[in-house]
């Protein structure tokens, strides 16, 4: 695998919202709009930065694909921003202009090097795995549902591009340096995971989370992805078959998750 297969499937994967089902008639009861209303405004708040800052770090690593990689990877994020925008828009549900968590994650990747904006981002895109899974129960929204699918799917290559990132940047590192950086970050996730239930709790547990299950979840993602960070891991589609380091790229992710959509009663 190479920044040209990320590339190429960032590439292949444009346009894959374009077929949202915008007329669906489902409008948000009092008890979803309860359940889902604030989180959605901060996920869709925290998509939409325009990653001027990330993309001038990923130039300095000189590589050409990777730099049109993460173009598209930015721009596939944009994406996210303006379908979680519209849907709000939709259901008439103000966009926030701030909120303190994107603040505060968007200081922490503007400090050090580009590995260090990547772990942060990397946080982010943990959290936002498990959020999705419990937005997609939260409704019976079908378009919103949609939205969920489509956007697990690309969460899903997202962490799969951080984590082969920052295996390249990473190698050849050992010791107690290592070891130190390691648990550090394993302290920014965890810190993340207690803001996020904090900030997103009623949408977490109309979804099936109660505190001890997101916080298990959570570790469950982070182990997957420390995993995929070592030299030599294979690149591990979720609901697909691993990708070897040498294969010739990413496939499967289109198949996950495999749940049915969710119907009212």
């Amino acid at each position: 695998m190479t920044f040209t297969d990320f590339k190429t499937y960032f590439q292949a994967n444009q346009g894959h919202y374009a077929d949202l089902a915008w007329d669906d008639p489902h409008q948000l009861t009092a008890a979803e709009m309860r359940a889902v209303r604030a989180s959605l405004q901060t996920f869709q708040r925290g998509e939409s930065s325009e990653g001027h800052f990330l993309y001038a770090r990923a130039k300095r690593l000189g590589d050409d694909e990777y730099t049109a990689a993460m173009r598209l990877f930015i721009k596939e994020e944009q994406t996210h921003a303006a379908v979680l925008g519209r849907f709000l828009d939709q259901q008439g549900i103000p966009r926030l202009r701030g909120h303190w968590l994107d603040t505060v994650f968007r200081g922490l990747r503007r400090v050090l090097s580009l590995e260090h904006t990547l772990r942060v981002l990397l946080t982010a895109e943990v959290v936002a795995a498990v959020y999705y899974r419990a937005l997609f129960s939260a409704t019976y929204s079908g378009l919103l549902q949609q939205l969920c699918r489509r956007i697990m799917l690309d969460e899903e290559m997202h962490l799969n591009f951080q984590c082969f990132t920052l295996r390249h940047l990473s190698a050849g590192r050992g010791g107690v340096g290592q070891w130190l950086r390691r648990h550090a970050y394993r302290a920014l996730m965890a810190g993340a995971a207690l803001a996020a239930y904090a900030a997103s709790r009623p949408t977490l547990r109309a979804g099936g989370y109660g505190l001890l299950s997101f916080l298990a979840a959570i570790a469950a993602e982070y182990r997957r992805v420390e995993g995929m960070q070592r030299v030599g891991a294979l690149i591990a589609v979720r609901g697909g078959q691993p990708v070897a380091s040498e294969a010739a790229g990413p496939v499967g992710a289109w198949q996950w998750p495999a749940q049915q959509l969710r119907a009212a009663q």
